[in-house]
């Protein structure tokens, strides 16, 4: 091989390393953020979003509906209904849940009432604060009390 040939290719695989270092350097970044929003979505859940809306439970449960909250691997669910109400073509009870997507740093609402099952299109950030989560319930609550 000529020296032009091989300092052409040495630059090409040169290049090609300081590409492959830069994806990893990326994909090590973009790992740690998905890390530290686990961690503080976690966190944000158990001390500060579930004892925001204990209130609303318990209005709830006083003025006659069934209302839980369950913890979920990736967030919580707001299980509200009075009656017999039910989630439409199944048996399950409405339910409104706030989850972590798999591999980023973004919340996802499912709501899933006597209409229908649907993502909400309202993605939200994990440092979502309190007042979004409690007025996103009303309004869940709102759907199913006009039934």
């Amino acid at each position: 091989m000529s020296n032009d040939i091989e300092r052409e290719l040495a630059k090409i695989l040169a290049r090609d390393n300081e590409l492959r270092d830069a994806e990893a350097r990326e994909k090590r970044k973009q790992e740690a953020t998905i890390a530290a929003a686990v961690i503080e979505w976690e966190s944000r859940v158990e001390k500060v979003l579930l004892p925001a809306i204990e209130p609303l439970v318990a209005m709830l449960k006083g003025a006659g509906w069934t209302c839980d909250i369950e913890r979920t691997p990736q967030g919580f669910k707001v299980a509200a209904f009075r009656g017999d109400m039910v989630v439409y073509g199944s048996r399950e009870r409405p339910s409104l849940s706030f989850e972590l997507q798999k591999g980023k740093d973004l919340v996802t609402l499912q709501e899933a009432t006597p209409s229908g099952v649907r993502l909400d299109s309202k993605i939200l950030g994990v440092s979502v604060e309190p007042d979004v989560v409690k007025n996103r319930i009303v309004e869940f609550v709102s759907k199913l009390a006009l039934k």
